[in-house]
């Protein structure tokens, strides 16, 4: 699906290339979080876009993001560093260190996913340790509300250096698998694990890769009950990958760049499906909108600088880090005409009025908005 509206809602220069997430962190709202060097930074919304809630410098490169970890109602921000995995909350408006994991000299934790990979009702950590050409494994064990501790369960050894790590959810009763891209020093591949009782079972796996893998993620790209895989690769191409008895490469994109280092995959505001987004070191935006059948992309925006990482927030938000500093919030949506930011006073009633339409077709077009609850600074898509 084309796009309709395209619109910048937001940029800060940070000090470095930029690594981003969301999640919520402080309380209701969706917070912003980014990495930029030894930094690591928490924004929250607010009439003016986002403002700096805290920073914290870690005192050692950031080398991977991610948002999750749930407590009682907050997410946590886990970092992956030279030789540790680290767990930073928010408390009374500081970041704090909460965990961090065995130092593993060496290590460079350059990839960090999160996802309950044994249906234990917790989120694991998957940790790609590219010095020690293995993932790590870390479960929580905290007991007392609001604790965090993470303990190694496992560690895999790897055919090479990974490089990358994402976790496929699929249907029914299944456990999801965690892939990893690894290189070797003349190939790529991919492999895939599965949580059992005994340890990790290999699963479905490819070997001799076309390119590098230079990004990979997961998403319900081919609108099926599992989700599929989709990397970018070193030579400026996107393939989307089925999951199922063996790993298949089912369509392989038009080259959108010298390389594609940043991929990501979500909902949109106003979409009901998923986008797969790429970016490119040209500093392009190119959208694949599920089901992803066509090599070309439905979309091609330019953000005008080099793309280093994307996250698509549950609000429908792309954040986007670059390679020279900044830090931008994008609002890119098929269905919306035109974007009103939340103000004091403001009603989904009166917002409606003032663009002539209705409250039902603001939140059909919104996703996660409750009708009897909008935040000032919340940018909702008009249809």
């Amino acid at each position: 699906m084309p796009l309709s509206l395209t619109r910048l809602l937001w940029s800060r220069e940070l000090d470095g290339p930029v690594l981003v997430n969301w999640g919520v962190i402080t309380g209701e709202r969706t917070n912003l979080v980014a990495t930029s060097g030894t930094n690591l930074f928490l924004f929250s919304p607010s009439e003016d876009g986002y403002s700096l809630s805290a920073a914290l410098d870690i005192g050692t490169e950031v080398l991977s993001l991610a948002v999750g970890l749930p407590g009682p109602a907050l997410d946590h921000i886990v970092v992956g560093l030279e030789d540790r995995v680290a767990v930073y909350g928010s408390r009374e408006g500081t970041l704090l260190l909460l965990a961090e994991t065995a130092p593993e000299s060496g290590a460079r934790y350059v990839d960090v996913a999160l996802a309950d990979i044994d249906n234990d009702g917790r989120e694991e950590v998957i940790a790609a340790a590219e010095g020690r050409n293995a993932l790590y494994f870390y479960r929580q064990t905290g007991q007392a509300p609001g604790e965090v501790r993470l303990d190694l369960l496992a560690i895999r050894a790897l055919p090479g250096a990974p490089q990358k790590v994402a976790v496929v959810m699929r249907s029914g009763d299944l456990l999801p698998l965690t892939a990893a891209a690894y290189s070797t020093d003349g190939s790529s591949g991919i492999i895939t694990l599965i949580f059992t009782e005994r340890g990790f079972a290999e699963g479905p796996a490819q070997e001799n890769l076309s390119a590098r893998v230079a990004s990979l993620t997961a998403g319900n790209l081919r609108e099926r009950l599992d989700e599929q895989l989709a990397w970018g690769g070193q030579d400026g191409f996107v393939r989307v990958v089925e999951v199922n008895q063996e790993l298949n490469t089912v369509l392989t994109t038009d080259n959108l760049g010298s390389s594609v280092p940043a991929l990501t995959a979500g909902r949109l505001v106003g979409d009901g499906f998923e986008t797969l987004v790429a970016g490119t070191p040209e500093g392009y935006l190119f959208g694949f909108s599920a089901p992803v059948q066509s090599t070309s992309p439905d979309w091609a925006l330019q953000a005008g600088r080099s793309v280093n990482d994307l996250e698509v927030s549950s609000e429908g938000l792309l954040g986007l880090g670059t390679r020279d500093g900044w830090l931008q919030v994008w609002l890119l949506s098929g269905r919306g005409k035109s974007v009103h930011a939340v103000v004091p006073g403001d009603t989904l009633t009166s917002i409606a009025r003032n663009y002539n339409t209705t409250m039902e077709a603001i939140i059909e077009l919104n996703s996660g908005l409750n009708p009897d609850l909008i935040f000032v600074g919340r940018y909702l898509a008009i249809p």
